[in-house]
């Protein structure tokens, strides 16, 4: 029920953030698509609403604003509401408005790390205005890695996107970092769900059959179709990542076979095949590290290994330093060395991890916190286990709702909205801190 609350405080603020009206110019007219039946004009931006109307192929409407997924729309006869994005395009040869510059302060990016117990589940919403076709606040939406879990019912990422979208919505990009259950069995619920544009994966060459049976899912094998319009296998076939030109994506690592031997054995290989995304927008900046590492779990912090290494020496400062880190590999011990951090001096730091036992640890390490608030005590970290130990949470109970959603609109400072359990939480310092 708490879970539940959250989902619609998320929603409301959305529709807060994103509904601010289109730019001074005539707002843009849009006619529904070619579609089976009709569309659904609802009261409000998600399919439980009450629909108003339902508006047949070739019927005009009048775009007012935006929110993911959706569109405020006003109708012939003077009534607004709300329509599905999908459906609509705008009319024949109109012209999409040029955008504005500088950034406008009312168009924003929204990055939602999702709650679904040990794994990684990231939904990136870029900025829309409500004007399509112009290259720039296209509202782009990008699901990086899915969770653990691919039944529909346990997967908590596949729900919360059908709260706030609706059933066949389209996710521009699909990426999976790495080939670990913990990441990409949760992307192939969302594979049958949505329309998926373009799936970008590492290429590593694992072994793991179910990892096997994914990608040919996803490639459309024994005569069924693709799972996505566009398959990137491997770095060199990823090209430009465009989300809109507002928004700068660089891949700043991923894996080569001429990575083999360098980057550790086993688990720890795979983890360091990870695929690492630096995403800015205006001066705010977001290092995505998947589960890359930076050394063993026994090696001295001070000394870099492996994929922190390598950007390290091969990555130009300016590039390393972000506003907003997901650490790598849950908060391991494995991560974060000091040089590290020293680099990319971040003001949030992000942590997704839940309850699973590895050999009888718990991530994240302590350690790898206090290596946070040692280097500045300013540092917040926001966790997606947050008060699930003193909750005594099992790891199939972790899923409980500990969200967290960054929002910037590349002028002023981020903001974080993080929950514990579904309930609001807000980090005043710095835990642990540095000497605990």
């Amino acid at each position: 029920m708490r879970a539940r609350a959250s989902a619609l405080a998320f929603g409301i603020l959305s529709v807060v953030l994103f509904a601010q009206g289109l730019r001074a110019q005539a707002p843009p007219e849009y006619v529904v698509r070619d579609i089976v039946g009709c569309l659904n004009v609802r009261e409000a931006p998600n399919t439980d609403a009450a629909a108003l109307a339902c508006l047949d192929t070739g019927t005009r409407v009048v775009v007012l604003s935006a929110v993911p997924y959706w569109r405020s729309v006003r109708l012939q006869d003077g009534r607004e509401g709300w329509a599905a994005k999908a459906y609509l395009e705008l009319v024949d040869g109109a012209d999409p408005a040029a955008p504005a510059a500088p950034l406008p302060t009312d168009q924003w990016l929204e990055v939602h790390f999702v709650d679904v117990a040990q794994g990684d589940a990231i939904w990136i919403h870029t900025p829309d205005d409500g004007i399509d076709g112009n290259g720039v606040f296209e509202g782009r939406n990008i699901i990086i890695d899915g969770g653990p879990y691919s039944a529909d019912a346990r997967n908590p990422l596949f729900a919360y996107l059908e709260e706030r979208g609706h059933h066949q919505a389209v996710i521009d990009a699909l990426i999976v970092t790495h080939p670990h259950t913990d990441h990409f069995k949760g992307a192939e619920t969302i594979s049958r769900h949505f329309r998926v544009r373009d799936y970008y994966d590492p290429g590593y060459p694992s072994r793991l059959s179910s990892y096997a049976a994914f990608l040919d899912a996803m490639q459309g094998t024994g005569g069924e179709p693709a799972r996505a319009d566009r398959i990137h296998l491997g770095l060199e076939s990823f090209g430009t990542l465009d989300w809109g030109s507002e928004v700068k994506v660089e891949v700043l690592h991923g894996w080569s076979d001429a990575l083999a031997g360098s980057m550790g054995s086993g688990n720890t290989e795979v983890n360091n095949s990870s695929i690492v995304l630096r995403v800015s927008y205006g001066s705010t900046s977001l290092l995505l590290m998947g589960d890359a590492e930076g050394k063993d779990r026994h090696d001295p912090a001070g000394t870099p290994r492996y994929v922190e290494d390598l950007l390290l020496r091969t990555v130009e400062p300016a590039k390393l330093r972000a506003t907003v880190l997901k650490v790598g590999h849950h908060g391991s011990e494995t991560s974060s060395t000091l040089p590290f951090i020293r680099a990319v001096d971040p003001a949030i730091v992000i942590v997704q991890s839940g309850r699973k036992s590895f050999s009888g640890t718990l991530l994240p390490d302590a350690s790898t916190l206090t290596r946070y608030c040692c280097h500045h005590n300013g540092i917040r970290i926001y966790r997606t286990d947050q008060g699930d130990e003193s909750a005594g949470l099992s790891e199939s109970e972790a899923a409980d709702g500990d969200h967290i959603v960054v929002r910037t609109n590349g002028t002023a400072p981020p903001t974080v909205e993080a929950y514990d359990a579904g309930t609001p939480h807000v980090q005043t310092a710095c835990e642990p801190s540095c000497g605990d």
